[in-house]
């Protein structure tokens, strides 16, 4: 009598999307995202979070900028509302267009939860930049800033705040139009396959895709338009207010020093602004050279203004709270930081608003948090400054600030502490502070500090170097290479020495 083996049943799988119009694609791209990226308890929470503040109009759910606004407020204090608010319209529109990946550049009408879902994955690089990944060179800045943005990154970063873009052109389609949307297909194609659990070498794959030419095009080289000044400048200040929370330091630690806020936002502005144009405005051009070259940490407080969405904790209670200030009590209470820092004490030259601006340019893991003088005097001393900056078992930062006419000027100088023998390569930085910001990077082993005579304190790295007279209190800064050259009167400076180990507060990641 013969036996008869029972067999799986074979596996089903989706169909592959039937339609050549866009919205099929996406809510298949939506579903597996959120599947890959994020777990259960992230998404019944970011459900929960929207449904307390959606808007519902003829049956439909979504977000609009107000209701974003509220959402944010609920982890800051009621003193910083109106940049919350300022900044809102900027991080909804990005929200928006990011949530209808990969046709951004045509983006949803409406902020809904699906659409929240997958701009807040993709903004926050939830899927540790998978979806997004390319292999680019390795230099001295790259290897400093592990968490930067790609190229990729800083374009699609750039179609999401711009204005709203021209139609795509309907000629030739190649590889680089389709990039987003190939890079969607492979998403929603990976695993296309199911093991068989009795013999895992055998493998029943799903159904094939159709190519990308198949789907209208993502558009994905379209780098036209501008951002708006005025929009981008709140996003701005609120960036640099939360660049150090993952220090410790609070967004509301920064109420009291309103008016340095302004000053370095605005130096933060000046060097994105393109006055090309009849109106000053953000090119593409300008946006991707800056983030890559001199604000690499631009966008680290992102978790600390949506982290609240993805970052599940428990509510007190199993009754949740009815009204929306009830919610916002609560979310303060879940997400009070790990860890306070003080506030470093105002110098000649230091104070929260500048340290911020530097944190933009520095190493995302150095101690700034940390300062101690080791030098401050409205005079150059060039012994003393010497001796302080010569302690090279420390990190070190010179601040400069000076005057050319009656232009404001300042610039601050990385150096990194000797590095033990086995460590890696670190890297010097040179920042112009204001009237703009603009920053350079150089081997350690390769910038240069000179004393000459007692009397000159010269600094040079590959692109950049300044120079400091002490016998007349003048002050020299060039780009090599460039026109760029400022003569300066030296009003004060400062050396500060780092130590200790970097704080990270994870309450919002």
């Amino acid at each position: 009598m013969g036996h008869t083996t029972s067999r799986e049943s074979l596996p089903e799988f989706l169909p592959p999307v039937q339609t050549r119009d866009a919205e099929e694609l996406e809510e298949r791209f939506e579903a597996r995202l959120a599947k890959f990226y994020l777990s259960d308890a992230q998404q019944e929470w970011l459900c929960t979070i929207f449904h307390i503040f959606c808007t519902e109009s003829n049956g439909i759910r979504f977000w609009t900028v107000d209701d974003l606004v509220k959402f944010i407020i609920g982890t800051f204090i009621p003193d910083l509302e109106p940049w919350v608010a300022e900044a809102a319209p900027i991080l909804h529109r990005c929200l928006l267009r990011l949530g209808s990946f990969p046709y951004h550049n045509d983006a949803q009408t409406i902020l809904s939860l699906e659409v929240l879902r997958t701009g807040m994955i993709i903004l926050l690089r939830l899927d540790s930049d998978k979806l997004l990944g390319r292999d680019e060179g390795r230099d001295v800045a790259s290897l400093l800033y592990p968490e930067g943005l790609n190229a990729a990154h800083r374009i699609l970063l750039f179609q999401s705040m711009r204005e709203q873009p021209e139609a795509a052109s309907s000629g030739h389609r190649g590889n680089e139009n389709d990039f987003h949307l190939q890079k969607a297909l492979d998403l929603i194609t990976y695993g296309n396959f199911q093991r068989d659990s009795q013999f895992p070498t055998a493998v029943t794959r799903g159904p094939e895709y159709p190519p990308a030419n198949h789907f209208p095009s993502s558009s994905s080289n379209s780098t036209s338009g501008v951002i708006p000044v005025d929009e981008f400048r709140p996003l701005l200040r609120l960036m640099l207010i939360t660049q150090l929370y993952v220090a410790g330091i609070e967004p509301y630690q920064f109420v009291t020093c309103s008016s340095q806020v302004e000053t370095a936002t605005d130096c933060l502005l000046a060097a994105l602004i393109s006055t090309m144009d009849a109106e000053p405005s953000i090119p593409c051009s300008t946006f991707d050279k800056c983030l890559e070259q001199s604000m690499q940490n631009l966008f680290l407080g992102l978790p600390r203004v949506l982290g609240p969405l993805h970052s599940v904790k428990p509510f007190p209670s199993d009754t949740l709270p009815v009204s929306v200030p009830e919610v916002q009590k609560t979310l303060r209470e879940l997400f009070k930081p790990s860890i306070y820092t003080q506030p470093p004490s105002e110098g000649l030259i230091l104070n929260l608003p500048l340290l911020s601006q530097l944190s933009i340019a520095l190493p995302p893991d150095f101690p700034i948090e940390k300062p101690r003088a080791l030098y401050s005097s409205n005079q150059i001393d060039v012994g003393k400054v010497k001796t302080s900056l010569e302690t090279d078992n420390l990190a070190r930062i010179l601040l400069v600030k000076g005057k050319a006419g009656e232009e404001s000027l300042a610039f601050g100088v990385y150096l990194p502490k000797h590095p033990a023998p086995d460590s890696l390569p670190t890297s010097c930085v040179m920042v112009q502070l204001s009237p703009l910001h603009r920053a350079f990077h150089d081997a350690a082993e390769d910038t240069k500090v000179q004393f000459q005579d007692s009397l000159q304190i010269q600094i040079s790295l590959a692109h950049a170097y300044l120079s400091l007279d002490g016998s007349s209190s003048t002050g020299k800064f060039a780009v090599k290479g460039t026109d760029i050259q400022l003569m300066f009167q030296i009003d004060a400076l400062e050396v500060l020495g780092f130590e200790g180990d970097f704080v990270r507060v994870d309450t919002f990641e």
